[in-house]
């Protein structure tokens, strides 16, 4: 066989390799059902996975709100059976929250003027569909909030707020066609949303099991 010709085969043959290759690594990912999920732009539900979530509660939130906050956890624990979500001790550091790689639950009295309502606010990161981090931000300008066993008027029951943005740490996106579910996106101040419901369990049970 001539050189030329060798020189040929050699080529076509790491084409083909190539081609192969290139067509495994991009095969196409099945899209699953949300379950009420966040999901990427491959349509996959966004989760930690095998991993947990340690959070931890930064310097500004006021002590008294840490037990609630450590509840709320702990209901989407006793749903699941086991630790899913862990509340780690106080941090210091900045009150700006940012893309730092830890989780953190900020108290800010200062919030941005077109978004007055808003009673919180939780930010996830992902890569592929795996949550890497998960920060809080409490809207302590505009809102006044409660952990009495019964809700007060004009505060915001802040158990049932925490239980909410808890959920959106694990994933969960707004429920808005189901007006009891701890993950509707609208909580009317002394109104409670304690209990996990049918919706919230079985999106729940979707992508944890």
């Amino acid at each position: 066989m001539k050189v030329m010709q060798k020189k040929q085969l050699i080529i076509g043959l790491i084409l083909i390799s190539s081609t192969l290759l290139l067509q495994a690594c991009g095969r196409n990912i099945d899209p699953e059902p949300s379950c009420n999920f966040v999901q990427n732009s491959k349509l996959q539900r966004v989760s930690w996975k095998n991993k947990s979530a340690k959070m931890y509660i930064h310097s500004s939130v006021p002590t008294k709100y840490h037990q609630t906050i450590r509840n709320a956890a702990k209901k989407w624990n006793d749903e699941l059976g086991y630790t899913v979500i862990s509340i780690e001790a106080s941090v210091g550091g900045t009150s700006l929250p940012s893309k730092d790689g830890y989780n953190i639950i900020y108290w800010l009295t200062d919030w941005d003027s077109e978004k007055k309502s808003e009673q919180a606010r939780t930010t996830i990161y992902w890569t592929g569909s795996k949550i890497y981090e998960a920060d809080i931000r409490i809207n302590a300008k505009n809102h006044k909030f409660s952990t009495t066993p019964e809700t007060l008027n004009g505060h915001v029951d802040f158990y049932s707020l925490l239980v909410h943005e808890m959920g959106h740490v694990l994933g969960l996106a707004h429920v808005p066609q189901e007006k009891q579910s701890v993950m509707q996106a609208y909580l009317a101040n002394g109104v409670e949303r304690r209990k996990l419901t049918e919706v919230d369990q079985s999106s729940l049970k979707c992508e944890y099991g």
